[in-house]
């Protein structure tokens, strides 16, 4: 038997699948930005009463095309948008603390909308979490953002310093 058909035969046997075996790539901000953007500074200030005139325009931003279809792990906040008690179907995932919240949001690509099969439970808006699932290109908008990334979340936990 040649050395690839044992493999797919133990996994087989032991129910693993490619997907399984399959490496998470661990992204930061950064890597969601095509290579001639810059990564843009937070926009939200709390020094002083924010007017509407002070918000300066968000660009909407390109997107990285490799990255569709990978498995990912990507650190950031929570802005729930489904939630039933403390489980969350569906949510934006943010960079920073505040964002979305306070207008106005991130560029579209440093905003990832995902979704989950089965809602996840949230203890805290106030804690960074990390979320791995596959990543998409679909534009999803809501009253508070464009996202330009989405993302079919398979987990989600506490991030740790």
């Amino acid at each position: 038997m040649r050395p690839v058909a044992a493999i797919v035969a133990l996994a087989l046997t032991f129910g693993a699948t490619a997907e399984d075996e399959e490496t998470v790539r661990e992204l930061t901000w950064e890597d969601l930005l095509p290579e001639d953007e810059a990564l843009p500074p937070p926009v939200v200030d709390h020094s002083k009463p924010i007017l509407f005139d002070d918000f300066p325009m968000t660009t909407i931003g390109g997107v990285v095309p490799e990255l569709n279809g990978q498995l990912v792990k990507l650190p950031g906040f929570v802005v729930p948008l489904d939630v039933s008690g403390n489980k969350v179907a569906s949510l934006l995932l943010v960079p920073y603390f505040g964002a979305c919240i306070h207008q106005p949001p991130p560029p579209s690509n440093q905003i990832v909308y995902v979704e989950f099969e089965d809602p996840v439970e949230i203890r805290s808006m106030y804690d960074p979490v990390w979320i791995t699932g596959r990543m998409g290109l679909d534009v999803h908008s809501s009253t508070l953002a464009t996202a330009s990334y989405s993302m079919k979340g398979r987990s989600l936990e506490k991030y740790h310093y």
